[in-house]
């Protein structure tokens, strides 16, 4: 089995179909699907039993009660899993047919590559807008690196963005190397928010990125969406400081990049002072 897809659900199920859909739709069929729910209390187990009982290379878990941490369920997948590459697709997104062919291909062509993630489109529930990532990083950045596929030494890229913020806003447009998720420790249950973050991090510190710059991966957000949460809790600032106390560690960072980090704990804490004074 070449790759093993991995998806984390919780009480998606209006969205399950179609991203169970977009997985089997995929140009490139050498995979096995993992379905892991997470406790839902919608009609999310009768839509994935429907596709297990259909499909013979999927496997469906349910947990008896809520794990408290969609990381833990990353981890879960992957120890479930028999694929060289993990694909974690999470449940409330989908994708384009080509998206597996084509991470695949990028990751053999670069074996030192840990990850491989793509351009998203990003659509906004709530707003009705849409956009692509690689413009906004454009902006916020003052980049225009991810309009072009790159590949990049890891440590390079945790210095260049990662180490001020998640760079990878999303999952769903990443393919990881089984081996380096597993030498890095998994992505573990200590976290809510940052634990994607942490990971990429960890398996950059080991091996190295390759981005593409088709936005073969689209991201969901709605109102149960995790985005939406970060300036509401108080776990947010706690693992973010988690985070930047992880890089500095283990990546030198000049006085600038220092300062950068210091600046953006202010304004983070600023935004969690402004939430919990207006709720």
């Amino acid at each position: 089995m070449t790759v093993s897809v991995i998806i984390p659900n919780y009480n998606h199920a209006k969205y399950l179909e179609q991203r169970i859909k977009s997985i089997l739709n995929q140009t490139f069929k050498d995979f096995e699907l993992i379905i892991l729910d997470d406790c839902s209390t919608d009609n999310s187990r009768e839509i994935i039993e429907d596709y297990s009982n259909r499909f013979p290379f999927i496997s469906s878990y349910f947990n008896t009660s809520n794990s408290g941490s969609p990381f833990l369920q990353w981890d879960s997948g992957v120890n479930k899993s028999k694929g060289d590459f993990i694909w974690i697709a999470e449940s409330d997104d989908f994708a384009e047919p080509g998206f597996l062919e084509k991470t695949i291909s990028t990751m053999l062509n670069h074996p030192d590559a840990g990850l491989v993630y793509t351009d998203s489109n990003v659509v906004d529930e709530q707003t009705g807008t849409g956009y692509f990532i690689s413009g906004k990083k454009a902006s916020i950045f003052k980049s225009s690196k991810w309009l072009n596929d790159y590949f990049n030494d890891g440590k390079e890229e945790i210095s260049d963005h990662l180490f001020l913020e998640n760079s990878i806003y999303n999952v769903s447009s990443v393919l990881f190397r089984k081996s380096k998720y597993s030498e890095a420790g998994g992505a573990g249950n200590s976290m809510k928010f940052c634990g994607d973050w942490l990971l990429y991090i960890r398996i950059l510190l080991i091996s190295d990125i390759a981005y593409i710059a088709q936005p073969l991966n689209t991201f969901r957000i709605h109102q149960g969406s995790s985005v939406n949460n970060y300036f509401r809790s108080n776990e947010y600032l706690r693992e973010l400081l988690l985070v930047y106390s992880f890089v500095t560690k283990n990546i030198s960072l000049s006085p600038l990049k220092k300062f950068m980090i210091a600046k953006k704990i202010i304004i983070t804490a600023g935004r969690r002072l402004k939430h919990y004074i207006t709720d």
